[in-house]
């Protein structure tokens, strides 16, 4: 061999040979000194999890931002643009009769087919025509609006002569579509103050709303994106959205909606609303430092603006509640607020209001043959936005479509918002040999300060440029070096590749954020998956990111041929989608083979990733790499026609490119 070669290739490769040495030597010594995996998803959590800026804005400043504000949050929730307002149509229930007034179930439409219900306390006596009103969500109650605490809020203030209409706490959601819980919570109270004011009784002018918990979420959501609203209490909610999350677990789905904490915070889009008279009642829950944290900036933006009276906070040193005390609180706000009666006095509430069985007012119903449900949302979610994939004709509109598609990926992956690099160099962590494998434990940077934990196997006498096979495994990079035999990462190393075993985020090392010895469970990947909503950063997205930087990293080896990488995952469509997206994202990637386990994003069963059908499914995110190989194994016919995809590899000029493997 070597009489064939040239003196100066004999060169190149004896120095090439001697850098890898050297490399190796060094990265054999002292091992680096990382942080664990559990530390530093926890610090990266952290990091994403810091509150936006709150900037006191004045006058036509103000007014313009909280329109743009409005609308990215309408948008985040797949209410933008609004939806049609329907016919109310309204059904309602025989009435209860209690001494201060009548209760009735309603039933109203929010979107075609799709109804939700409330319960309507109309007043006996009312001192005033048209009356006030009030909207009192009810949030997480164990028994709903029909709580013995949340009827008591109602019927006091329809003792006090409002209209109060208690609308039900509806948890429904298909973020792959669009429709988040705050999609219906939303919609459903905006609904709801269109109902009330549709009530020849009900002063348009004079609306407020109260709700405790989730459904303090729902006021503070109502008050922050309509105008309607003259005054509003907030109860044990706001507060900055790090106050409800976890690195280990997740608050209520029901405070995860898509993308939020890229533009904002609760407590800016609580005071949207202003001039609306704002009330904040805290207590020892995640509200507890509100009044230290936020209010401050809240009174500043209200008096910037004229009204440094209509902010009011009181903490309460009780556990997270609605009681008596705070109630009362409540309606002394919404008389001087939203009737006008500033006399300053307390509203004292009896202590022995009469109210419903629990059971009465839950079997309290009519028919109402049009509803279908709220799995309604998700069709009618995917009839007016779901994708529809091209008819593609030429190779132009294939490139056009590439564009738009990958544009897309950027944004619904986040990947504009990831954190810049902490580190830039990979860490060498050990180095042994076995079986004359050399066996490299190392950390490539990537985001933030994320080191990816990974395994690089290679035979001790290796080639000088080798190809790069990266294989993915849920079990984890350590499960993989133990494999032995055929396509194993051990033989594939014997074969002549350099074998690289990452563990991206959230998957073998880099799932758990628990300290050694801790239980690791589902509920630490659900949080993942949550806390990635809210920053606009699905788990796919970080996968994506890491395994960017495990090329970069390995892109500086001697002993690698970046022309030949491919990447192979094996029987997991969470890991098989995150492959896929990485190599519509990177071209440095040469060849994919990865087995989708019969998921994809129609069937539901692939990570969350908010509003992906949209766009597209596994076929169409496919076409972004149609210039490569590709297999896809075990893709479900929920999918689509794998020939449209191989239509787009026809007219990439590489129709051999692609396999579809049953």
């Amino acid at each position: 061999m070597l009489a064939r070669m040239s003196i100066r290739n004999v060169a190149l490769m004896i120095g090439a040979l001697s850098l890898m040495s050297v490399c190796r030597a060094a990265w054999a010594g002292e091992a680096a000194d990382v942080p664990s995996p559990a530390k530093m998803l926890v610090d990266y959590y952290h990091q994403m999890s810091v509150p936006k800026p709150f900037v006191v804005r004045e006058g036509d400043a103000f007014e313009k931002h909280r329109d743009e504000l409005r609308q990215k949050v309408f948008k985040s929730v797949g209410l933008w643009p609004l939806p049609k307002r329907v016919p109310l149509d309204v059904h309602q229930s025989p009435p209860l009769d209690h001494p201060w007034c009548t209760v009735r179930r309603i039933y109203y439409q929010l979107w075609p087919g799709v109804y939700s219900a409330g319960l309507l306390f109309v007043p006996k006596q009312l001192t005033e025509e048209p009356a006030p009103a009030m909207l009192c969500p009810h949030g997480h109650w164990s028994d709903g609006n029909a709580h013995p605490e949340v009827q008591k809020r109602c019927l006091y203030f329809a003792r006090l002569g409002y209209v109060t209409f208690s609308s039900t706490q509806n948890h429904f959601e298909d973020l792959y579509i669009g429709v988040s819980h705050q999609t219906l919570m939303i919609w459903n109270n905006l609904r709801a103050l269109d109902y009330l004011e549709s009530l020849p009784l009900v002063d348009r002018s004079r609306i407020g709303v109260a709700g405790a918990s989730g459904g303090g979420l729902q006021a503070q959501m109502v008050v922050g994106l309509d105008d309607r609203v003259r005054a509003a209490t907030v109860v044990g909610l706001t507060c900055d959205f790090r106050e409800i999350m976890f690195p280990d677990r997740h608050h209520c789905t029901c405070n995860h909606f898509p993308q939020v904490m890229q533009f904002t915070d609760h407590p800016e889009i609580s005071a949207l609303g202003l001039p609306t008279a704002l009330q904040f009642l805290t207590m020892n829950d995640w509200t507890k430092s509100f009044e230290r944290d936020n209010l401050p900036t809240i009174q500043k933006l209200y008096a910037a603006n004229g009204h440094p009276d209509r902010v009011d906070c009181k903490y309460y040193n009780t556990p997270h509640s609605y009681d008596k005390e705070k109630r009362e609180r409540t309606y002394w706000w919404m008389e001087r607020w939203v009737r006008g009666n500033d006399a300053g006095e307390p509203v004292v509430e009896p202590e022995d209001i009469e109210t419903f069985p629990v059971k009465m007012l839950q079997e309290l119903s009519v028919d109402v043959p049009a509803n279908k449900g709220f799995g309604e949302l998700s069709l009618i979610y995917t009839d007016e936005r779901g994708y529809q994939a091209p008819a593609l004709t030429t190779a132009a509109g294939l490139q056009e479509y590439q564009k738009k598609m990958l544009t897309s990926l950027n944004d619904l992956l986040g990947m504009g918002v990831a954190l810049p690099r902490a580190d830039k160099d990979p860490k060498m962590l050990r180095s042994q040999t076995e079986d004359d494998l050399v066996i490299e434990h190392i950390g490539y940077p990537s985001e933030g300060g994320i080191l990816v934990p990974t395994i690089v196997i290679c035979r001790k006498q290796a080639q000088v440029k080798l190809p790069v096979t990266i294989v993915f495994s849920k079990a984890g990079k350590d499960t993989l070096l133990a494999e032995t035999g055929p396509d194993s990462p051990r033989q594939l190393a014997q074969d002549g590749s350099l074998v690289v075993l990452p563990d991206v985020r959230c998957y073998g090392e880099m799932f758990s954020t628990a300290a050694a010895g801790n239980e690791v469970n589902s509920r630490q990947a659900a949080g993942w998956q949550r806390n990635g909503i809210v920053w606009g950063r699905p788990v796919s997205g970080m996968a994506c990111t890491d395994i960017q930087g495990v090329l970069d990293g390995l892109s500086g080896r001697p002993d690698t041929d970046m022309s030949r990488v491919k990447l192979l995952s094996r029987k997991s469509g969470d890991l098989a989608i995150a492959a896929l997206f990485a190599a519509a994202l990177d071209p440095r990637i040469a060849e994919a083979d990865v087995d989708l386990a019969g998921c994809c994003f129609q069937k539901r069963n692939m990570p969350l990733v908010s509003c992906v059908l949209h766009h597209g499914d596994v076929f169409q995110w496919a076409a972004l790499a149609v210039d490569r190989k590709l297999t896809l194994r075990n893709v479900p016919a929920e999918a689509g026609d794998p020939a449209w995809l191989r239509t787009a590899f026809a007219l990439a000029e590489n129709g051999d490119g692609l396999r579809v493997v049953p």
